[in-house]
């Protein structure tokens, strides 16, 4: 991940996804979020999930696992 190469950071994470309400297709659908998390001297890792609800519920679980996901490795998990 590029943020632990330019920035003076050990952890780090990104999101991406179709929060909608539109731009979903059968193979994307809305609600589908995508995760990365690199932590200095670890494996990367990715997860995704898929959020039901509308945009701002779709945004706040996204919000919500990305922060547990930085707590949890910053933990050493």
């Amino acid at each position: 991940m590029a943020a632990l190469a330019h920035a003076p950071v050990d952890l780090a994470v990104s999101v991406t996804g179709i929060a909608g309400p539109g731009g979903g297709s059968p193979d994307k659908p809305v609600g589908l979020v995508w995760f990365g998390l690199a932590r200095r001297g670890a494996a990367a890792r990715t997860e995704h999930h898929v959020f039901p609800g509308d945009r701002a519920a779709i945004r706040r679980a996204t919000v919500l696992r990305a922060l547990t996901l930085l707590a949890e490795t910053g933990q050493g998990s």
